[in-house]
This record gives C-alpha cells, sequence and structure tokens, in this order.
C-alpha cells in the first residue's frame, strides 16, 4: 500500500492545527530530507527492492556497480543453482581486500570516485588467459601500431607475472598488437565472455578498445569503445581494470573461436600520452547474480518511476499503515521546527512522545535484515614501537 502526497499533507493539517500548509518552505525538500533521516532510523519492508547486478561477476575480478537506489544489502543471490553454501558475508574493505586470496563469498560495499560500489570475491569459473603480457616475446610478438612508440618490457610495473608491455601513444590510435601468439580455445567463451585487461594510464583517454580473433586483418572481433573501467567508475591515473563485452563486439568475416591467436588494443585521446602499460588479457564467462537490497528512494512518481526528490502532490510516498504514523509524525517534528508559532512547541513535543513509543514496537516486529559485517575491522600484524 502507498499514500500520495496530497494524502499525507491532510494528516499535517489535521495534526498542525492549520488550514493548509501554505507557512512551508520548500515543501518537497522538507519530505526528501525525512525521508532520509526516517530510513536511517528504520528499514520498512515496503522498501526492499529485488534487482540484478548490472555486470556478471567473474572470477579475480572484484569492482561492481551498485544499483542506483541502494541503501543497504540484504543478500547476495545467484540466479542459478543456488545451494546452501552459497551466503555471501560482508567485510569492511581492508580484511576484504587484505584476504581475496584465502577468503571467498565476501562482499565490502565501498565508494569509489564519489560512487558506491560493491566488491565481490566469488569464484565460480576460472577465465582463460590469452596472453600474461609479461615479455615482447615470450609468446608471439607485441608490436605497435600507428604511430606508437618506446615499446618495452617494463619488469617493475606489472599486475601480475613478472612483467607488463609499455608504450608511448604519439597520436590518437596508438597501441599494441600481437598476431603470432599461441591460439586459445575460446569455444565456450564465444560471444558470452567478457574480456578483461589491466591497463596503466598516466592521465584519463578519451576511450580505449579491443579488437581479437584468428588475424586482425579478415576474421576478428571489434570491441565497442571504453570509456570508464570495468566497474563502471572513470578511468584514473594509475592501473584501470578494463572490460570489453564479447556480446556486443562486432565480428568482421567468420572467426573460428577454437584458434584465437591475434589480439590489438589501441587508445584514441586528443594528445599524446607516455608510458602506458598493458597487463593480462584474459577471457572470462561471469556468474549472473540478484540484489536483494532496502532502497533509499520512499517515493515513486505516476509512471513508476522511484525517485528521492517528490515533484508533484500525486506521488506517493511508499509506507504501509505500519509505517505511516511514524513517517507523519518525522513530518510533523519537521514541520513544527520550520512553522514556529505558539503551536509548534506543542507540535514537537506531542511528535517526540509518539514516536519514541512507536520506533521500538516497529523495530521489533519489523526486524533489520541489513548483512552486517563480519570479522576484524583491520586484517594483518600489527607492531609495536
Amino acid at each position: 500500500m502507498s499514500f500520495t502526497i496530497q494524502q499525507i499533507d491532510s494528516h499535517l493539517i489535521g495534526l498542525s492545527h492549520t488550514s493548509s500548509l501554505g507557512k512551508v518552505r520548500a515543501k518537497y525538500q522538507m519530505y526528501e530530507r525525512v525521508a532520509s533521516l526516517f530510513l536511517q532510523k528504520v528499514k520498512p519492508l515496503e522498501t526492499i527492492r529485488l534487482g540484478t547486478l548490472s555486470s556478471t561477476v567473474h572470477d579475480d575480478v572484484y569492482n561492481y556497480p551498485l544499483v542506483s537506489d541502494y541503501n543497504s544489502l540484504i543478500d547476495l543471490i545467484p540466479q542459478d543453482n543456488r545451494t546452501a553454501w552459497d551466503m555471501a558475508f560482508r567485510r569492511n574493505s581492508a580484511p576484504f581486500d587484505l584476504e581475496k586470496a584465502i577468503k571467498e563469498k565476501t562482499v565490502s560495499i565501498e565508494g569509489s570516485e564519489g560512487s558506491k560500489i560493491i566488491r565481490i570475491n566469488w569464484r565460480s569459473r576460472q577465465g582463460k588467459v590469452l596472453h600474461t603480457m609479461n615479455s615482447l616475446t615470450d609468446n608471439g610478438t607485441w608490436s605497435a601500431v600507428g604511430s606508437a612508440t618506446g615499446l618495452k618490457a617494463n619488469t617493475i610495473f606489472k599486475v601480475s607475472g613478472s612483467g607488463s608491455i609499455e608504450f608511448d601513444l604519439v597520436a590518437s590510435g596508438d597501441g599494441i598488437q600481437n598476431t603470432t601468439m599461441s591460439a586459445v580455445d575460446l569455444t565456450d567463451e564465444d560471444e558470452v565472455a567478457d574480456v578483461f585487461a589491466w591497463v596503466y594510464l598516466p592521465s584519463a583517454p578519451t576511450s580505449i578498445s579491443a579488437v581479437w580473433g584468428n588475424d586482425l586483418t579478415t576474421n576478428y572481433w571489434t570491441s565497442t569503445a571504453q570509456t570508464t573501467q570495468a566497474d563502471g567508475t572513470a578511468f584514473k591515473v594509475g592501473w584501470n581494470l578494463l572490460k570489453f563485452s564479447w556480446s556486443s563486439a562486432t565480428e568482421t568475416g567468420t572467426v573460428a573461436p577454437a584458434s584465437v591467436d591475434s589480439f590489438k588494443l589501441t587508445i584514441a585521446n586528443g594528445s599524446a600520452l607516455s608510458n602506458i602499460r598493458v597487463d593480462n588479457i584474459m577471457f572470462s564467462i561471469g556468474r549472473n547474480f540478484d540484489i536483494k537490497y532496502y532502497s533509499k528512494y520512499l517515493f515513486k512518481n505516476s509512471a513508476g518511476t522511484y525517485i528521492s526528490l517528490p515533484t508533484t502532490d500525486d506521488d506517493t510516498v511508499l509506507v504501509d499503515n505500519d509505517s505511516l504514523p511514524l513517517f507523519i509524525f518525522e513530518l510533523l517534528k519537521a514541520m513544527a521546527h520550520q512553522v514556529e508559532g505558539t503551536d509548534s512547541a506543542f507540535d514537537l513535543k506531542y511528535a517526540q512522545g509518539e514516536l519514541a513509543d512507536l520506533y521500538p514496537s516497529f523495530r521489533s516486529e519489523y526486524p533489520d535484515q541489513r548483512k552486517k559485517t563480519v570479522g576484524k575491522t583491520t586484517s594483518g600484524p600489527r607492531f609495536q614501537r
């Protein structure tokens, strides 16, 4: 059940001894503020949503975008063949990162570049490495694309293995390629896998593209140009994990997936870049997950879209009869603070008294289902001076 803003307004008029809410300034913003405060105090069932992660989950890939209205995590659910052992444990950021190699089926909710992301360590299917990028010649020969210069193996700066391949971008479209590496059988991965590569960037370029196939002239796939990292966050200075979706790539000729032996990576940019590095090209089939969570959006418009800020009196508030009084009395508190006058102190005291009784009973009937963090806040050795 839900109530319109107009219906809630009628309750407030009746409680506040007035004939209208004319003295309330920026009414919709008041609703938004109160909704945020309200959802910090209780977790109504009406705000639980079940969505699908926008990205499939891969072995050894940890950062994923969150749904836009995420408030707090209830459960992470494999869409296929969930067993009694498929339970995710939430960790704080440091132990999650430090213990990735020894503890799986863990998640961490973190911030990155101004956005929330979910970090997931859930192993299902090991990806296939196309090239480790440890040397210019240890598996075929890497060569420059376009006017790229400074091509070399860098054994100091790397993500894995013993090195990475480095080059300088002179003009947009420069990059690296290898058409003589050992063929890899990607029959199972054909058109369903994602292609991952680590790229070190000295500054953010316009986009990065990949090509792979039996060669780079007749039978090959061309990715869409990527403008963000795999988790949807902006390119950054340093190592960036890139994801190229095979399902959205364009095929030229007819590629035999059982013998993929060629790969090219190019970068589009408006100026030259020095010391770009590429490491560990991998093809991986992900696993689809649903996410059950509390939404931070307490309102819905007439089109059925969840929103954080109502804009008309016809927008609805996603509260049921049992949570309705809590929301109304929180609004009355906020309104009393704005309106002032002789009755405001009475309204404020009355609302506070009602809420003091209502919150404990509501929490008892509808306990918080958020997934709590487990384990230590920090991990690793401690040193004493």
